[in-house]
């Protein structure tokens, strides 16, 4: 234990250091925890088992109701559950017209989608997407499990450390936990404890005191490479006792099993920005006009009354239902009516504010971009159709991109790496041994709207040269049909199984010329024969014409 000290100070001194930047975050998480994502875990308030949701900042439901929709305008536009949203091909761009090679990268895209599919994948994606949305920052790891293959867990900002490297990629992580000493011996066994967690469970005080252990990730400067043993993976995995400062059990990992998205960022800031960041200065305004005209509904169906004091005089209350007392000697007329006192504002001019902050705070959360169906006419067509889409989504272009990169890439990668090592992916063909390099291709409606402006270019020159063509067909010698349908296909995303081989394609294109070959011959030969036919049939006729002459 005393040789792993040295190492385990430095981790905790830097997760120390690191802790006091995410501590500047805190105050501003838990604002648009209020807010925006209440259901979640409270950041730096303290709460009991069942009092978790608390509601006291809304007045109006809008807030929540865009944090839904962008969470799930990601999960349905960008990782869909009902179809593919990535697939595999290789960086070779050559190799890529192998269709051994993409068939074999097509079946274990399948398998991908298979063991994420039967995972709990997407029940762990939608408060990810959510988390981004809201507070700018979501974390993920990605288990091996024994039944599903995979399983993910979905950590919040406030559990976790990041600690970026100079390209601005997450590179460490530090994941708080709290054990008690029953709970730690469980894990580790009671021979790897500090004496002090020794002692609790030896004096049966073990199961009542919380004590703080740190889950550390990140890659391993030294190993040796020969080795596959847990302590000599990529990627280290050492857990540490904070109080007792030393590493109590270290592992490893084949790949990366931590992701982190960042909605937005600045540089040399590990923690991202939001649209909710933005749009809580409208919430704010949003929720005190609601609660504002609230008071003045109800000051209409139930107002404030005013009755005949009684000798004395009561402090002015304009509260609905509120009984305010008047002095009879003062009013006009020495009125001793009860009566309602008008004061009442106007609610229709509330409620214009609220309409407008509410669109405030749904235009900077996305909110018409992820419902842009519902403002679609039935009198567009379908480019029209196609074309609003695809503009408002390419409004969500930076934020679609890190998720690419920050969490679906690496996610992808890491599924891979475990499916492998599970024997549960093809073996791959000898053209690929060479060189098994692949890249992640995203083909989600998200992505692909990103991607439209290659479609619509290509479509565009296909465009121009046909109406080139119509006075110069010289100019189809420079369009290659394969080359068009190739790059086509791979941009929309479709299925590279159904396509035919280069070499497919020749023998077909042979066979067909073979066909017509033989016809065109059958046709030389046929014509030849009504020659001769029309020519005998003539001559026929020729001679019956002299012999009944003479």
């Amino acid at each position: 234990m005393a040789e792993n000290k040295p190492r385990a100070d430095l981790l905790i001194d830097l997760y120390q250091r690191k802790k006091g930047v995410r501590q500047n975050f805190e105050t501003y998480w838990q604002s648009l925890h209020d807010y925006f994502y209440i259901e979640s875990a409270n950041v730096n308030e303290q709460y009991a088992p069942g009092n978790e949701l608390k509601s006291d900042f809304l007045w109006d439901s809008t807030t929540l109701e865009v944090a839904d929709t962008l969470a799930a305008g990601f999960m349905n536009y960008l990782t869909p559950p009902s179809s593919k949203w990535a697939r595999l091909v290789h960086k070779d761009m050559k190799k890529r017209e192998d269709k051994e090679i993409s068939n074999y990268l097509e079946d274990v895209t399948d398998e991908v989608h298979y063991a994420l599919n039967r995972s709990n994948f997407y029940n762990t994606m939608f408060p990810t997407y959510k988390s981004s949305g809201v507070y700018g920052t979501s974390i993920i790891l990605e288990e091996e499990d024994i039944d599903d293959g995979v399983r993910f867990y979905n950590f919040p900002c406030k559990q976790c450390v990041i600690i970026e490297d100079g390209r601005g990629r997450v590179v460490q992580y530090f994941i708080e936990f709290e054990y008690t000493a029953d709970q730690a011996a469980s894990r580790w066994g009671v021979e790897k404890l500090s004496q002090k967690l020794k002692a609790e469970i030896a004096e049966d005080k073990g199961s009542s005191k919380k004590h703080q252990f740190l889950l550390y990730i990140g890659k391993r400067s030294i190993r040796q490479i020969d080795k596959t043993d847990k302590k000599n993976l990529p990627i280290e995995a050492s857990w540490l006792d904070v109080e007792g400062r030393y590493i109590i059990d270290e592992g490893g990992y084949n790949e990366f099993p931590a992701m982190t998205h960042r909605f937005d960022k600045l540089p040399f800031i590990e923690w991202g920005l939001s649209p909710a960041m933005k749009a809580l200065p409208f919430a704010r305004i949003l929720n005190a006009q609601a609660k504002t005209n609230l008071r003045m509904m109800m000051k209409l169906t139930d107002p404030p009354v005013a009755v005949p004091d009684n000798a004395f005089i009561m402090p002015f209350n304009n509260n609905p239902r509120a009984v305010n007392y008047y002095n009879r000697s003062k009013m006009v007329g020495g009125s001793n009516d009860i009566f309602a006192f008008s004061n009442y504002g106007n609610p229709q001019v509330g409620m214009t504010a609220i309409d407008y902050y509410a669109q405030k705070v749904k235009a900077l959360m996305f909110h018409d971009t992820f419902l842009a169906f519902e403002n679609i006419t039935k009198q567009m067509n379908n480019p029209e159709v196609y074309e609003k889409i695809n503009e408002k989504m390419s409004m969500l272009g930076p934020s679609v991109g890190r998720y690419i990169s920050e969490m679906l890439n690496p996610i992808i990668i890491r599924t891979v790496g475990i499916l492998s090592r599970s024997g549960r992916l093809p073996p791959p063909p000898d053209s690929m041994r060479d060189n098994p390099e692949y890249e992640i291709d995203t083909i989600s409606q998200l992505a692909q709207a990103q991607k439209r402006s290659e479609l619509q270019a290509l479509t565009g020159g296909l465009q121009l040269v046909s109406s080139m063509a119509q006075f110069a067909p010289d100019v189809m010698d420079n369009i290659s049909s394969d080359a068009v349908v190739r790059e086509a296909w791979g941009i929309m995303g479709s299925p590279t199984q159904v396509l035919r081989s280069d070499d497919e394609i020749q023998a077909m294109r042979e066979a067909r010329g073979k066909v017509a070959q033989q016809q065109q011959e059958m046709n030389l030969a046929q014509q030849g024969a009504d020659v001769v036919h029309k020519g005998t049939a003539s001559d026929l006729n020729t001679a019956k014409a002299e012999a009944g002459a003479k």
